[in-house]
């Protein structure tokens, strides 16, 4: 993959997490790397693929990483996916998923399939890490797997989001409260 294209991903991720993906133009992109739009459109000759292909690279990173956590224990695995978000946190940034999510019927087809996929792909990785720790004697909560997954998944989204909107550290204690809650 050339510079440019990377630059270009890297810019329009950050766009789409700190604007939203209807917020932004290829003039935002092109502008900030003093490139003209045409080169933009050379690597991604329509919006939805630079925003489909952003989803995608953020997939891989999540199967990477969670291939490397294989052999961990469930906890470790738990702190490790938390640490996306608070990495997230670190730079003022909202996820992918909930910067996307709150447009996703305004978005191109193919950006919502990609989405829905990485969705379902976070939230079965959670439900492995919490079945593997019941299993384990690691965790103890009375949901049901699916059910806590989608609880501290929707917790540490939802708290970026707010730590944006209200600047307080609201991620800290939901992180807190998630970790006394297994």
């Amino acid at each position: 993959m050339s510079d440019k294209r990377i630059e270009i991903l890297d810019l329009a991720e950050k766009l789409i997490r700190t604007k939203g993906y209807n917020a932004f133009s290829y003039k935002d992109v092109s502008g900030p790397l003093q490139i003209k739009n045409a080169a933009v459109h050379y690597h991604f000759q329509k919006k939805s693929d630079l925003g489909e292909e952003i989803i995608l690279r953020t997939r891989k990173k999540f199967q990477k990483k969670y291939e490397e956590w294989g052999q961990k224990s469930p906890s470790e695995k738990l702190n490790n996916f938390i640490a996306l978000y608070e990495q997230n946190q670190s730079f003022n940034l909202v996820c992918l998923v909930g910067a996307l999510g709150s447009s996703y019927e305004s978005l191109p087809e193919n950006m919502q399939i990609s989405l829905t996929e990485m969705s379902k792909e976070i939230r079965i990785w959670m439900k492995e890490i919490l079945s593997e720790g019941l299993t384990k004697n690691e965790f103890s909560f009375n949901e049901k797997p699916n059910e806590k997954a989608d609880l501290i998944i929707a917790s540490l989204l939802s708290s970026l989001i707010l730590d944006k909107v209200t600047q307080d550290n609201i991620f800290k204690s939901v992180k807190v409260s998630i970790l006394k809650g297994l």
